[in-house]
């Protein structure tokens, strides 16, 4: 497991060290930071398996123009590096191409050992007729290849952790017991994946309680499409070994009920070996991560980083959970808008009483 990434001259982050945890959850206000901590992960990935040029946008899975958008505007320029992201105790120092400036290379001033993260963004893809199969054995970021890794599970026989297994002495298969997440989540469903190896393409077909006939995603919301590929990589990252999940937003498109279960879905696969790390702007998310490790006694697993911007900087306090699930700290603007909107109701339903 990693414990630490320290940026330094790293876009908002002059010199930061920020602790890891089996489980990490980074809140907080928007472009508050949240986004470039996981883009640094994402630049130290790369910069572990390419000794040559790295391609920015195809590390990032989204187009982010010149790499002297992460040197730190605040930076003096006199270290060696423009840049320099270190995971523990490993570090890489990263160059921008002083005469094109698009051109960005990564040295390690140490031994860094290449980590391997599967990573889904806030971006996911909506419903579709069918999505892409074939490539590499790995959740993309964009989880377009989430059908394709399901067929290619079951194939395998990929063995999920105990911890993880639902109803295993109906099915082990991997299509099973993801659909069985699924149902969780989102109420009971059935799962048809169907893959097409001459038009390198995958369908997958819907059916609930509602309906007779399987149907298309495209005949759904988009809250079945943006959760598919983060209970497909999770469930894939858990039979691998030294695996760290990476996911921005996994509230998108849900019920705040569905948003509590991801929280204790995700909870699950930490506690059975995945290093998992979210950014979310959820609550519900954070509250299910704390039930659920609070039920499985492994709330020092935990670690909430809240960040905001205090006078031109960004601030980053660390939270805890104990063990009855709750938070060392309840900073300003934590989570808090709630209580704050119903305190401006009240006081207009009394000035209104007033009248």
């Amino acid at each position: 497991m990693i414990k630490s990434l320290h940026l330094e001259d790293y876009k908002c982050f002059t010199n930061q060290r920020i602790e890891l945890n089996n489980i990490t959850l980074f809140t907080g206000a928007n472009a508050a930071g949240k986004s470039s901590i996981i883009q640094a992960m994402l630049l130290y990935q790369a910069g572990c398996s390419n000794k040559g040029i790295i391609n920015v946008s195809q590390a990032l899975g989204v187009q982010v123009g010149s790499p002297k958008a992460f040197i730190a505007q605040d930076s003096e320029g006199k270290g060696a590096f423009d840049f320099k992201i270190s995971f523990d105790n490993a570090g890489l120092a990263f160059y921008v191409d002083k005469e094109n400036g698009l051109d960005l290379r990564a040295i390690p001033d140490s031994e860094a050992d290449e980590i391997e993260i599967s990573y889904l963004n806030a971006e996911r893809i909506g419903p579709r007729m069918s999505y892409r199969a074939g490539g590499e054995e790995k959740i993309l970021s964009d989880g377009s290849n989430a059908a394709y890794l399901i067929e290619k599970a079951d194939n395998k026989d990929l063995k999920i952790p105990e911890l993880l297994l639902l109803n295993s002495d109906i099915s082990q298969k991997f299509s099973y017991q993801l659909e069985q997440w699924m149902s969780i989540i989102l109420g009971n469903m059935k799962l048809s994946v169907k893959v097409d190896n001459n038009k390198a393409e995958t369908e997958i077909l819907i059916k609930n309680e509602l309906v007779q006939d399987f149907i298309t995603p495209t005949q759904t919301g988009f809250g079945i499409s943006y959760i598919l590929p983060i209970v497909t990589a999770a469930l894939w990252a858990s039979t691998q070994q030294n695996q760290i999940l990476l996911i921005e937003n996994p509230e998108a498109h849900l019920h705040p009920a569905a948003q509590s279960k991801i929280g204790k879905f995700l909870a699950l696969v930490a506690a059975s070996g995945v290093q998992v790390i979210v950014e979310t702007h959820s609550e519900h998310v954070v509250d299910g991560v704390r039930v659920q490790m609070t039920a499985l006694e492994k709330t020092e697993d935990v670690y909430v980083h809240f960040l905001s911007q205090e006078n031109g900087h960004v601030e980053i306090e660390q939270l805890t959970v104990n063990r009855y699930g709750e938070l060392s700290d309840w900073p300003e603007y934590f989570f808090d808008q709630k209580q704050m909107d119903l305190r401006e109701l009240i006081k207009m339903r009394l000035k209104n009483e007033g009248k």
